[in-house]
């Protein structure tokens, strides 16, 4: 998946620093979406021009919360609420590497 860097901090990936505003090439989708949860990164421009928003955490939706621990491979109790998701979602991302 290609992403966006978006915080004033550096990515390291692949033993290169990538800094505010350069793309960052075929990232493996589960590194990209704990950095797209975190709001360190966004996804690049689809192929169609459209860009895909990812809000942080606490501002999504309790579907969209969902779909991120599916997608990161993560297990959440069926009856689990918002509060819920977004500590999961927060304790199984973490931040990026340091500079």
């Amino acid at each position: 998946m290609d992403v966006i860097v978006k915080g004033k901090r550096s990515i390291d990936f692949k033993g290169k620093s990538y800094l505010q505003g350069q793309t960052i090439r075929n990232m493996p989708e589960k590194e990209a979406l704990r950095l797209i949860g975190k709001g360190h990164v966004e996804r690049a421009v689809d192929d169609d021009g459209v860009i895909a928003e990812i809000k942080p955490p606490e501002k999504m939706t309790v579907p969209e919360l969902k779909k991120l621990l599916e997608k990161l491979e993560v297990d959440y109790p069926s009856g689990a609420v918002k509060d819920d998701l977004v500590d999961l979602v927060e304790k199984h991302t973490s931040e990026p590497p340091a500079e």
